[in-house]
């Protein structure tokens, strides 16, 4: 039997993304969120809008699922679609309401990431994202060299 430190780097970084879904979806579930809400729902919050053609939960979900978290958020009043958008472009905005409540959505995932990030310290931390930054930027400046 092969233990788990025979496993390449790949299997790590991608149990730690489903262990961190699963562990935010189970945070966020109290409220009737999930993981993929959250990002959506901050990246309309850090720019005052999203374009739905651009989120990053689209690499992860379904067209169907996808979909299914936008118009979750539209039918609780959260959000709306911008008119006019882009050619082929779906512009996502908070309304009031969605304005309101990300605040008490943020709370739960601060919450919620200080009990998750628990067993490391703040320079583990640091150090560990500093490591994958130099690694995203890497192999990302091999790619276009090709």
């Amino acid at each position: 039997m092969e233990s788990e430190a025979s496993y390449g780097f790949g299997w790590y970084l991608n149990e730690t993304d489903q262990a961190m879904t699963h562990y935010m979806d189970r945070s966020l579930g109290k409220v009737g969120l999930t993981r993929f809400h959250w990002q959506i729902m901050n990246r309309i919050h850090l720019n005052g809008l999203a374009v739905k053609e651009k989120l990053y939960a689209r690499h992860y979900l379904g067209a169907d699922d996808f979909n299914e978290v936008i118009d979750s958020l539209i039918r609780r009043g959260w959000v709306d679609v911008v008119e006019p958008a882009e050619p082929g472009e779906t512009k996502l905005q908070f309304t009031d309401a969605g304005e309101n409540i990300y605040a008490e959505v943020a709370a739960t995932v601060k919450e919620a990431a200080v009990q998750m990030f628990a067993p490391i310290t703040k320079e583990e931390y640091e150090t560990t994202v500093n490591v994958l930054s130099r690694l995203i930027r890497h192999m990302n400046a091999t790619i276009t060299e090709d």
